[in-house]
């Protein structure tokens, strides 16, 4: 956190001469330019504000009498720096709150230490105008002095607008948690939420975006790709119930979020949300696909891949039960055999081919066939009907989320 300066800063500040050197008395001829300056401030001043007031950026977003007030300070200090005057607290205090001032007021910072090293001009201008030609020569060695005032002035302008800025930042950072949980926690009914999170995040509330989750052990892998991917993308990371969920704005039309951003990244990822107000659904169905993810996940899992294992979640007991009532006639069955006619039911139901799933498990055609047979045979149900396919896959999940 930077510090304002104190009297021994700018008692070095005043002393300093030319050359380096420090606790050299201020030339008389300089001392009374100061002097006369500081008595006609308001003419300085006038100076200064017509200068700055013609920045655009800068005079939309600083009042008139702000302006005044805070280059009257600006001077004053200045001024008693160059003389090597004495310096009061309330001066001493002056750069810094000007730094945090503009830094609330959302000037530019490169529009602003342009306007507080336009003090130079405005002070070297007023004493060439005060000082007599013969003692020009005293007034040139002194230039330093001045310069050295201004631009110790401004290194604590700046210090204390980078303060401010880190301090917004958080506290914006915080204000956005704070919405993003209320708004995750809802039903996305509540419309004045929801346009407080949009203005939060800047984005406009009926957007598309992509709702990511990872589990902790993967989030470290999910934050370090939005920073290298999503740079400049309205995106917002969120702890929720143990996850970190990432929102993020979609393109313009865009169905999925594009393939490049979560590439080989282990996460969950759930349907699109259309608006804001979607978004709380949206992150309960992550959720859902994130509790099936396991260590050998590799890459992004979307709603189409995991809706077995989701289904079965939710389904409980009844999965048992359909399990069951699909697979209890391979029962009496040794347990080799019955792995290898499932084997085969499920790399047949994958391909949809006796082709494929000769070659996948290295077995003759008819091995194949009969294989399928004795499924049917067993169960009642037929792997080459797709209808029945799915239902023994689907019972196949329940069976092994019911071992898990």
């Amino acid at each position: 956190m930077h510090n304002p300066p104190n009297a021994d800063d700018l008692g070095r500040a005043s002393a300093t001469r030319p050359g380096g050197d420090v606790g050299a008395p201020v030339p008389a001829e300089l001392r009374a330019l100061v002097r006369d300056c500081l008595d006609e401030l308001d003419e300085l001043i006038g100076h200064y504000v017509a200068e700055v007031s013609a920045f655009d950026d800068y005079r939309s977003v600083v009042e008139p009498d702000d302006l005044r007030e805070t280059a009257r300070a600006c001077f004053e200090l200045l001024l008693r720096l160059v003389g090597g005057l004495p310096v009061p607290d309330d001066l001493r205090e002056v750069p810094e709150r000007l730094g945090r001032r503009r830094a609330h007021q959302g000037v530019p910072l490169e529009r602003l230490l342009q306007a507080v090293r336009m003090d130079f001009r405005v002070l070297w201008t007023a004493f060439l105008e005060r000082i007599q030609p013969a003692d020009l020569p005293q007034l040139t060695r002194g230039a330093v002095r001045v310069w050295e005032a201004v631009e110790f002035h401004t290194v604590h302008v700046h210090a204390a607008y980078l303060d401010e800025v880190a301090v917004l930042a958080r506290e914006r950072e915080r204000e956005r948690t704070a919405l993003m949980g209320r708004l995750l926690s809802s039903d996305g009914r509540d419309q004045q939420l929801v346009a407080q999170v949009a203005t939060l995040l800047q984005v406009n509330a009926q957007s598309d975006f992509a709702v990511v989750m990872a589990p902790p052990e993967m989030q470290q892998g999910l934050r370090k790709t939005v920073a290298a991917r999503l740079a400049g993308q309205a995106t917002h990371f969120q702890d929720h119930n143990g996850m970190l969920v990432l929102v993020a704005k979609l393109p313009h039309a865009a169905r999925t979020p594009p393939s490049a951003w979560l590439d080989g990244v282990p996460c969950a990822v759930g349907p699109v949300a259309h608006g804001l107000a979607r978004v709380p659904d949206v992150v309960r169905v992550t959720e859902a696909i994130a509790a099936t993810l396991d260590g050998e996940v590799k890459d992004a899992v979307t709603l189409s891949k995991a809706w077995m294992p989701v289904a079965v979640a939710r389904l409980g007991e009844i999965g048992g039960m359909l399990a069951d009532s699909v697979l209890s006639g391979l029962d009496p069955l040794p347990p080799h055999e019955r792995e290898r006619l499932l084997k085969t039911v499920i790399a047949y139901c994958e391909s949809g081919s006796i082709a494929a799933t000769t070659r996948e498990l290295y077995c003759h055609r008819n091995t194949v066939l009969n294989r399928l047979s004795r499924f049917t045979q067993l169960t009642g149900y037929q792997p080459t009907r797709p209808t029945e396919a799915a239902t023994v896959l689907f019972a196949l999940q329940c069976a092994r989320g019911r071992t898990v």
